[in-house]
């Protein structure tokens, strides 16, 4: 009697075990959609009929697929617990374990288009397959275009595996860049080309297109906003905004342009515009060497009609890891300025050396919102002003694939600014907070 209640309480603590193994296992499951072209997606199903399928994807987040474009869906299915066997006294397959081999099958499974239909390929640490055109591996982010979900900027730690269609080239920490076929899978690249070579993902600087589609190069951003104002007072203001961009796994050329323009009753009351040009040379993963850097700006009514600095400089990474970069830079440069007006007998230019301190601060709060401080600093002669900066914080939240909405404060400080013709002494600082929307391509 005393071995029955044994084997008994023996069974029935199996049996709980067995439901407690399927609580934690259960979670784990989820939907999984596969598309016609081949994307996976991994999630759940929100809502289903006849002609749509509504799921929420662990990257995609909630999207809406035809029937038509639906090839195999996999549903949660509950995982019955396993009977015990009376013969060892043990659960014969326990929950966790069926969890761990469906996981393990998911992400093992690879789209049978790869290699044959002519697309880039990504796999993302949660086993979704996204099918589309990989732009480039750059600051260990990878830009991809989705043919499901469009534009997408994801962090690499999150990229499990990549297979592009066609050669790109590759760069490696110390090495220059190959040209090849290249496939990341877990924590190997492999370049296949007139070099082969497999290296660590670790050592991985940047993977941009090659052959001739120099526009695979190039990135470009644009923003304006726009107040009008009648009755009382009539006021327009005006602010737009630009970045032209050229990357390549080892070097970086930017070309930024900000513009203001405002008018209160027929009078002026802001006008200014200011052009930055830099080209990068990445060393390694913390050092840059920027062999040029260049400014053009004019505020007539900071009494500026021109300014013109150019340098060079070296850089370092205080921060570079997804979601959180800051990198600084300083070096010597030359300034022309020109002045609107001066008083009698003052000289109306002046050409001075000058030392030029530069940071860029972004980081992301969430997916879709990212904070950008960038400042730059000028130290001149007394003559040019003795010291200059121009510094600009900006709110970017991303609304849909190529639009944004963004706030910016810019504020732009002269020290000593030169004194009109009519003796009025400019004011030393500007402040502007400018709300508009955006493009990217």
């Amino acid at each position: 009697m005393k071995m029955y209640r044994q084997k008994a309480l023996l069974k029935y603590s199996n049996l709980a075990l067995s439901f407690a193994l399927l609580g934690f296992a259960l979670p784990s499951q989820a939907d999984v959609v596969t598309g016609t072209n081949g994307e996976r997606f991994v999630g759940r199903i929100l809502e289903e009929n006849a002609n749509v399928l509504v799921f929420e994807s662990e990257l995609g987040g909630r999207i809406t697929i035809p029937r038509a474009r639906i090839r195999e869906l996999q549903r949660t299915t509950p995982v019955a617990p396993p009977l015990p066997s009376e013969a060892t006294n043990q659960a014969a397959i326990s929950p966790a374990t069926l969890a761990d081999a469906a996981a393990r099958t998911n992400l093992m499974w690879q789209p049978p288009g790869i290699g044959r239909d002519g697309h880039d390929w990504i796999q993302l640490k949660s086993g979704e397959w996204l099918r589309g055109q990989l732009n480039y591996v750059q600051d260990r982010k990878v830009e991809f275009d989705s043919d499901e979900l469009k534009d997408l900027s994801l962090d690499l730690k999150n990229v499990r595996q990549v297979y592009p269609a066609k050669p790109f080239f590759t760069k490696f920490e110390g090495r220059d860049p190959i040209f090849g076929t290249v496939v990341i899978s877990n924590d190997v690249v492999q370049v296949s080309g007139p070099e082969q070579v497999t290296l660590p993902r670790d050592q991985l600087a940047g993977i941009t297109p090659g052959g001739k589609r120099e526009i695979n190069f190039w990135a470009f951003k644009a923003n304006i906003g726009l107040t009008l104002q009648s009755g009382n007072t009539r006021q327009v203001t005006e602010s737009a905004s630009t970045e032209l961009a050229r990357r390549t796994p080892a070097t970086v050329i930017q070309l930024n342009y900000l513009g203001n323009f405002s008018e209160v009753n027929g009078t002026q009351s802001a006008n200014n515009h200011r052009v930055n040009g830099i080209y990068d040379v990445r060393l390694n993963h913390e050092w840059f060497l920027r062999p040029l850097q260049l400014e053009w700006y004019r505020d007539q009514l900071a009494n500026t009609s021109r300014r013109v600095t150019a340098g060079l400089a070296v850089g370092y990474y205080i921060f570079d890891r997804p979601g959180l970069e800051w990198q600084v830079s300083g070096g010597p440069s030359y300034q022309y300025t020109k002045f609107e007006t001066v008083e009698e007998g003052q000289a109306d230019s002046t050409a001075t050396p000058a030392g030029v301190l530069q940071s860029s601060f972004k980081v992301d709060f969430t997916q879709r919102l990212k904070f950008i401080q960038t400042f730059g600093g000028t130290l001149t002669s007394q003559e040019a002003g003795l010291y200059t900066h121009h510094a600009v914080s900006t709110l970017e939240f991303e609304i849909k694939r190529h639009l944004d909405l963004n706030v910016s404060f810019v504020w732009d400080y002269l020290q000593d600014p030169k004194t009109e013709s009519s003796g009025t002494v400019p004011q030393h600082s500007d402040y502007r907070l400018i709300v508009g929307a955006g493009v990217k391509f």
